[in-house]
């Protein structure tokens, strides 16, 4: 039989209490908004955010007109219209939890990968199902620039399950769906292609950057255990996120700048000027050109899984433990 003192259950009370107390007090000070400036006049303000889920969401993404948001409920895609908030019909057809989302740049095909080994490809519009890839376990995708290509790959060569990943990262053509080739041997936890589509980079414990076609590899970037990647506009730096988060100069594989945070998912505004990253349950914004500190929003007392923006900048999606939430500014 187990006892517990009187003594004892004060002071986990006392303690739990006192969590609480810090808690509301942390909250209290924290801004209620956070005002960036976009579109080089334009200053965006987000406010209170809406819940749009309150079960934890395994993948989020937004399409490129920044519209339509997918997130991995369990076995299911849900989907958002986000300028009227409807819930759209769900995608069901894969037999596991998902993994990894992605949509096309042309905003017509979602792709989705699950532990149950299969890629699956989705007709936006009809909800129709386009096509099935057997690609064993994958938890990122990316669609190249035009389209045409889906590049996959897993965080982990072995699974917790004892399932063993692809190797490197997979290339399918999204036409006919079938395998065209593989780059590299080492797990992918991130993975971004450059706007031109002629360069890919794929991170793990630390980042490779390879022509993406010619499968030649350029760099190696001691980015350090990577948790999130992307290009920056014109196509000459790669941002590497991890412990501390790094731009690159491509020309020379050469740090630019080393930033005193670390985070563990980023994405980049739809006009390239401010950088959004995770951090213990915020998120934090950042002034790309000068690493200028914009401020931070309270998304969870836990850690962030997920940001994306939205609307065009004027709203930022994240998911997290406790869900899915959505900061738009007033205006908007």
């Amino acid at each position: 039989m187990v006892t517990v003192s009187i003594g004892s259950v004060l002071t986990i009370a006392l303690i739990a209490g006192l969590h609480v107390v810090l808690r509301n007090a942390i909250a209290a000070r924290l801004p209620s908004q956070v005002c960036l400036p976009m579109y080089a006049a334009e200053i965006v303000c987000y406010a209170q955010p809406e819940t749009l889920l309150t079960r934890k969401q395994s993948a989020i993404a937004v399409d490129p007109a920044g519209v339509l948001l997918a997130t991995g409920d369990g076995n299911v895609i849900q989907r958002w219209d986000l300028k009227t908030r409807q819930l759209l019909p769900p995608l069901v057809g894969h037999s596991n939890s998902i993994t990894a989302l992605a949509i096309s740049p042309d905003g017509r095909i979602l792709a989705s990968s699950s532990l149950d080994r299969t890629i699956k490809l989705w007709d936006v519009q009809t909800s129709r199902l386009l096509g099935t890839m057997p690609s064993g376990r994958a938890s990122v995708l990316v669609f190249s620039p035009d389209g045409r290509t889906l590049a996959s790959g897993s965080r982990v060569q072995r699974w917790a399950d004892g399932v063993e990943a692809l190797p490197g990262v997979q290339f399918w053509d999204v036409s006919t769906q079938q395998f065209r080739y593989r780059l590299g041997e080492r797990p992918a936890r991130a993975i971004a292609f450059s706007q031109d589509g002629q360069l890919l980079a794929t991170g793990d414990i630390k980042t490779e950057v390879w022509l993406a076609k010619a499968g030649e590899l350029l760099h190696t970037l001691n980015s350090g255990d990577v948790t999130g990647l992307s290009f920056g506009q014109a196509g000459q730096t790669l941002i590497t996120g991890s412990s501390k988060i790094k731009i690159w100069n491509l020309a020379t594989g050469e740090p630019v700048r080393v930033m005193k945070t670390g985070t563990s998912d980023l994405v980049v505004s739809p006009d390239g000027q401010i950088l959004a990253t995770t951090v213990g349950g915020t998120v934090q914004f950042w002034q790309l050109q000068s690493d200028r500190y914009l401020g931070l929003l309270r998304t969870s007392w836990y850690s962030s899984l997920f940001v994306q923006f939205a609307l065009e900048g004027h709203a930022i999606v994240v998911g997290n433990s406790e869900g899915v939430k959505i900061w738009q500014s007033p205006e908007n």
